[in-house]
């Protein structure tokens, strides 16, 4: 009788070592095509911010890039944030082979000044993002939010004028409902 406990307390021990061992492989197999997924999903849009770095860099002799991202409006935009070779801080806004807007900041409102006015007017509302833009012919902060309603939480994108910070235009997206 002994014997046969041993012999299935044995097995159970070895059962369970072998269903923990699938289980990490599993795990770990999730994780790496979960990586790659990501990275081959992120990949064109690294890219094209690399490439705009390096196309401000030789194209306006930037001395130094703080950041770069991507604005999708009417059409792709590339903004790279850095300074020039005088030392002057610039947003620049690229686009296509040939489009290009330049932006002293300090002609500008920062994102920090942008946040501080649409948390003014709405200090409810949650921060998702904000993002230079442009908006017809206009350069502008995008400031993305949720806000609380009743019935759920509604998504809004306001535009702020890149320059003196005038608010521009809300777009209003559809309730989502809890």
């Amino acid at each position: 009788m002994a014997e046969r406990f041993m012999s299935e307390s044995s097995s159970n021990r070895r059962r369970a070592l072998q269903a923990t061992a699938i289980a990490i492989v599993l795990i770990g197999a999730i994780g790496l095509f979960g990586s790659r997924f990501y990275q081959t999903v992120q990949e064109p849009h690294w890219d094209a911010l690399s490439r705009a770095q390096a196309e401000a860099v030789q194209r306006l002799n930037l001395t130094r890039v703080d950041f770069v991202e991507r604005f999708v409006g009417d059409r792709p935009y590339s903004v790279v944030f850095g300074a020039n070779a005088n030392g002057e801080d610039v947003a620049v806004w690229m686009w296509g082979e040939d489009g290009l807007h330049i932006e002293r900041q300090q002609d500008g409102l920062t994102r920090d000044e942008v946040k501080a006015l649409a948390l003014k007017e709405r200090p409810e509302m949650q921060l998702l993002r904000i993002s230079p833009g442009k908006l017809g012919e206009t350069y502008v902060w995008e400031v993305f939010y949720a806000l609380r309603e009743p019935g759920g939480t509604r998504k809004y994108y306001d535009y702020y004028s890149f320059r003196d910070g005038a608010k521009l235009e809300t777009y209003r997206l559809a309730l989502e409902r809890e």
